[in-house]
């Protein structure tokens, strides 16, 4: 491999994490997470710059050694202020002292080790590094005893036992996380393959256990091993920059508690934090007005009008109804065709009768997203979608009685679309206020 692809792989990790820094200045700075995942990317940007320079053949003997204390401080930082950032994203607290306790272990092994080097001086130090990198672990013996061996225990030793007991707190973090919190791969399987809601927080640790596993073998690993095995480094790196880019990307939704890979797409429209939320909400819906025609600012003004004199503004609770139809009504995309489409196939061919009906079954009968479909049912029939496939099917249940007189509950259940009768039963007496034998004895014949 050519001296300059190797050293394109060794800054990638670098690079990405620089790019994602302008990034986040450039359009996450309204987001609560913001400081925290600066913070991050910082320390992570120090870390691999520092060890990849560490890397280089023929560095000068300065930046060798003082790339070597930036590892050292770098590297013992990443952990907490990921844990940190989990933590702004569980409890949306603000930080106190106490959450910054930890940064007492960096400094003081920095501190040490910029004490040491002071007391040995740099040309001696580099040297001393350079045969390290290559000879390994075994050339200690001839410097026991001596200012560089102790420097070795402090920022070799010390820093190595110090990730690993920050990586296994973190894991007990984790693993008690997962228990109360109810974190489930299925959750990021109907994410993924149904566009379904995720909390945040949980996306984000499907994405950082594979790069934390694969940094902590980067940590512990020897530097002579790492380039006797020229391609664990390749790897390394590359899952590393991958996992870099969907945390931060992930972290645009830092103000949100959930996202859906729909939402995702429009990013910019969920990123503020939720002390502005109200007028970056009303901006949103400015920009979206600014696109309309009169046609459409017609329907949404009767529309809005028609919505707002059903609800009385007498509490907070009615003030943000009043917010939700407002928005719900100016956030439409979808045109009088859909709702065509969408009636035929569900009067015309009687979908709803179909027992395990989804939102996506009708979404992809329709080549949409379930979440228009769900904004369409909501707004055009001020109910959810249950609510209008149980409405549906209580209307073809009346109709069915009436034609089979004789026929049993559990059939007249699974011939409109109910898995039992007791589901059946239960949804009747909820929408009618009645049960289906009291309903047919008061009917007219």
């Amino acid at each position: 491999m050519s001296f300059n692809l190797l050293f394109v792989l060794l800054f990638l990790p670098s690079a990405s994490i620089l790019g994602w820094l302008l990034l986040h200045f450039i359009v996450s700075r309204r987001t609560s997470t913001y400081m925290i995942v600066q913070a991050l990317l910082l320390s992570l940007f120090l870390f691999f710059t520092a060890d990849s320079i560490y890397s280089i053949p023929g560095i000068p003997s300065d930046i060798l050694v003082y790339s070597h204390l930036f590892t050292v401080f770098s590297g013992t930082c990443c952990i907490p202020i990921i844990w940190l950032y989990f933590d702004r994203l569980r409890y949306g607290h603000k930080f106190k002292v106490r959450h910054f306790l930890w940064l007492i272990i960096p400094v003081s092994l920095t501190l040490m080790g910029v004490s040491l080097t002071d007391t040995v001086g740099t040309s001696n130090l580099a040297p001393f590094l350079t045969e390290l990198y290559s000879d390994g672990a075994q050339i200690l013996e001839h410097y026991k005893g001596t200012a560089l061996w102790h420097y070795y225990v402090w920022c070799h030793t010390i820093f190595r036992v110090t990730v690993v007991i920050e990586l296994l707190l973190a894991v007990v973090y984790l693993v008690i996380y997962v228990v109360k919190e109810n974190v489930r791969l299925i959750n990021f399987h109907k994410y993924f393959t149904q566009d379904e809601p995720i909390r945040v927080i949980e996306l984000q640790i499907y994405v950082l256990v594979l790069p934390a596993v694969f940094t902590l073998v980067k940590v512990l690993f020897s530097k002579q091993f790492l380039d006797t095995h020229l391609w664990l480094s390749i790897v390394l790196n590359s899952v590393i920059s991958v996992s870099i880019f969907f945390f931060n990307r992930n972290a645009w939704f830092s103000a949100r508690k959930t996202i859906t890979r729909t939402q995702e797409k429009h990013v910019m429209m969920y990123n503020y934090h939720p002390s502005i939320k109200g007028p970056i909400k009303e901006i949103m819906v400015e920009e979206l007005l600014d696109d309309v025609d009169q046609e459409f600012l017609l329907r949404l003004q009767d529309k809005v009008s028609e919505r707002i004199k059903s609800v009385a503004v007498t509490t907070p609770k009615d003030m943000n109804a009043i917010k939700d139809i407002l928005f719900s009504s100016s956030g439409n995309p979808w045109d009088d065709s859909l709702l065509t489409r969408f009636q035929t196939i569900m009067l015309n061919e009687q979908l709803f009768l179909k027992p395990s009906l989804s939102l996506q079954d009708i979404a992809e009968r329709l080549h949409t997203n379930k979440t228009y479909i769900s904004k369409l049912v909501n707004n055009t029939y001020n109910m959810s979608f249950p609510e209008f496939l149980n409405t549906m099917r209580i209307g073809y249940s009346q109709q069915y009685m009436r034609s089979h007189p004789l026929a049993k509950q559990e059939e007249i259940a699974r011939a409109c679309g109910f898995l039992s009768a007791s589901s059946f039963n239960n949804i009747f007496r909820k929408i009618t206020g009645m049960t289906p034998k009291e309903w047919v004895l008061k009917s007219p014949k």
